[in-house]
């Protein structure tokens, strides 16, 4: 039984470290046809922005208002509670994206987050593309705005960007941006208006380029990911949610480029903790095109259908965007799905309930590292009967190693008869040699799904619990946590009934030193779980030694 016992725990190992990289799905082929074109809309049916519109109506825009200022270049600055975003009129693209809730690292020096150019990307990530357009337009084409800041909290909770862009001979662009106060999401309307005389066409896209920030050096088990904190945990780049199914894909599986043009639910660019994310009002005709452009940068594309506008005519598109975190309620709240984008793999079932009671605990303790204690002793209690049956067994098992001697020095040369006679022993006491595994086996999932929660979860980033650990998703910085979980261990074996045979008993007490030497690099949460888990079982042991008949 015991070598059965080790023999789970060294695949529950190997699991963990290649199950992301042999099992992953491959994104499905796609359907590339042509999306089909958007009705295009005569001006004179154009409702100006702040009156009210018939509910089947798109949205429209005016003519540039004489309100409007021109400014070569100039930083536009939107301030909310959660972020603070910088848009650059030329091109209209974003410059900077701080999130205030969340710093680059703990202690001095600490600085918010931007999404930009320290996470998702390296430069100017987004803004709006023309393709295959006959008209002169670049992505830095000068746009002219509606204010020159705008600023977002308690008394206000909604407010826009107005960027306009208007050609030579008439065409007319406008991109309207509505920010909220208390959410990461923004809807953005584009808007082409066809003032010249003659028919024009293009396609407006939005743009996403992003640098793939990878992990160097991150220390401990280089083929466990993110074994030496959690800053070394990387994810595809690319996300999409595709009719319900959730698509994550590799820079290293695009070979050029990859499209998606039926039922797109919503595309994104992601790293551990953060996405932008792309959701069109409308699916029918949207398409996410994925491209890398170089061995570290990669461009995420959405558009919807192609623009043909003879005179006198407008066109109109509509998105949701989100910049955040991959905070899962805050994903729910924005809707489409979105909340799909905080994926833990084949774990995910076990895992997002585990989160949900976290983060209950989290509500009434303030402390993760309390939370991941309380959640240890509700999976104790739920399993408590069946590893009680469990230790009760192992140690019935051990009063029959005198008759298993006999039976194995009387038949040692027929083994099919010594397994008969041995299974003939098991029913008559009434002992099942495999129960003793159960607790190994039942802690498998457990131990993997707080692993994935841990090390992907945003709410446990930067986590402190008490005295020298300060980020429950970084290992232990002095080891002294795995030290002492060892130690219970080395405890918890030594009380459990030991094998007949030696060699095996002597096995089973140098697994405590593997565990602490694996333990060394895994975030300080999941030791914190596996001590307490000791503990706990410890607790329980010395209950049937004391009480079992």
């Amino acid at each position: 039984m015991e070598k059965r016992a080790l023999l789970a725990v060294i695949i529950s190992m190997l699991i963990l470290v290649f199950y992301q990289y042999f099992f992953t799905p491959p994104p499905p082929e796609t359907n590339n046809e042509k999306p089909p074109q958007e009705k295009v809309v005569p001006v004179e049916k154009a409702t100006p922005v702040g009156e009210k519109k018939p509910e089947a109506a798109q949205p429209a825009y005016p003519r540039p208002a004489e309100t409007i200022k021109a400014h070569a270049g100039k930083d536009i600055t939107v301030d909310t509670p959660l972020y603070i975003a910088v848009f650059d009129t030329r091109g209209a693209r974003l410059k900077s994206w701080k999130v205030k809730k969340y710093e680059d690292k703990l202690g001095e020096g600490a600085k918010p987050l931007d999404l930009a150019t320290d996470t998702l990307s390296g430069g100017y990530p987004f803004g709006l593309e023309i393709l295959e357009a006959n008209f002169p337009f670049t992505p830095d084409s000068l746009f002219q705005v509606n204010v020159d800041s705008l600023k977002l909290g308690p008394q206000k909770n909604k407010g826009e960007l107005l960027f306009t862009w208007e050609s030579p001979e008439g065409l007319q662009l406008s991109q309207q941006i509505i920010f909220y106060a208390d959410t990461y999401r923004m809807d953005l309307n584009l808007q082409m208006i066809n003032r010249s005389s003659r028919s024009l066409e293009g396609r407006p896209v939005l743009l996403w380029s992003g640098k793939i920030f990878t992990i160097a050096g991150s220390g401990g088990m280089a083929c466990i990911p993110g074994s030496g904190g959690s800053m070394g945990a990387e994810v595809p780049p690319f996300t999409a949610l595709i009719k319900k199914e959730l698509h994550e894909i590799e820079l290293k599986d695009l070979k050029d480029e990859k499209r998606f043009s039926q039922n797109v639910q919503w595309g994104g660019f992601q790293n551990i903790y953060f996405l932008a994310a792309f959701i069109p009002k409308k699916s029918e005709g949207t398409e996410i095109i994925m491209k890398k452009t170089s061995e570290t940068t990669a461009d995420l594309r959405m558009g919807g259908p192609k623009a043909a506008l003879p005179p006198e005519t407008q066109f109109t598109q509509s998105y949701a965007l989100y910049f955040g975190p991959k905070d899962l309620d805050i994903l729910k709240t924005v809707g489409s799905d979105l909340d799909h984008a905080l994926d833990f793999g084949w774990f995910d079932v076990v895992a997002k309930p585990m989160l949900y009671v976290m983060k209950f605990f989290y509500k009434y303790t303030g402390n993760y590292g309390l939370a991941i204690i309380f959640l240890t002793v509700i999976i104790k209690i739920l399993f408590w009967y069946p590893t009680h049956i469990s230790y009760r067994s192992m140690k019935e098992m051990k009063k029959l190693q005198p008759e298993m001697a006999k039976l194995k020095e009387k038949f040692k040369d027929d083994k099919e008869k010594l397994n008969k006679e041995t299974m003939d022993l098991y029913r008559r006491y009434k002992v099942n040699p495999m129960s003793g595994c159960l607790p190994i086996v039942i802690q498998i999932p457990i131990f993997f799904a707080l692993y994935k929660v841990l090390l992907y979860s945003i709410e446990i980033r930067h986590a402190p619990f008490y005295w020298w650990i300060q980020d429950l998703s970084a290992q232990d910085p002095y080891y002294i946590s795995p030290i002492l979980m060892g130690a219970s261990m080395f405890v918890q074996q030594w009380m459990t009934p030991t094998p007949g045979d030696p060699t095996q008993a002597k096995m089973m007490l140098i697994m405590p030193v593997v565990f602490t030497f694996m333990f060394l690099t895994f975030p300080t949460g999941l030791v914190l779980y596996w001590l307490f888990n000791n503990l706990l079982s410890i607790g329980q042991q010395i209950y049937i030694n004391k009480y079992s008949k």
